[in-house]
């Protein structure tokens, strides 16, 4: 089955990519064993609140209750993750290596 997802917009498709590159980078490109656990006894109300929202926000992306379903056991599944993620500090000296800034320079013509 081929799901056709249409971004809004350039910047939600650089957040999916860049959520996606972190999971990989991090090595969670596999759900851990709590999704399994979860999907078993069903996804929590708040995930499926969270996923019929993403149905209802995005039409085009024509997300059947079976999909539904399955993105509220993910959303399940990565909570702990994203919670031990938050707990993260950022140092002084964790700064970005670049910062991007559209349109033209004052100075330069």
């Amino acid at each position: 089955m081929e799901v056709n997802v249409i971004m809004p917009s350039r910047r939600s498709f650089i957040a999916a990519g860049a959520v996606a590159a972190a999971a990989g980078l991090a090595g969670l490109s596999d759900p851990p064993a709590t999704a399994e656990a979860a999907a078993k006894k069903g996804p929590s109300e708040l995930a499926l609140a969270q996923a019929r929202w993403l149905r209802k926000t995005m039409p085009q992306a024509k997300l059947s209750d079976e999909l539904v379903q399955k993105i509220a056991g993910d959303i399940d599944g990565y909570a702990p993750i994203a919670a031990e993620f938050r707990k993260a500090t950022l140092r002084n000296w964790d700064e970005p290596d670049f910062v991007f800034s559209a349109g033209p320079k004052a100075g330069r013509r």
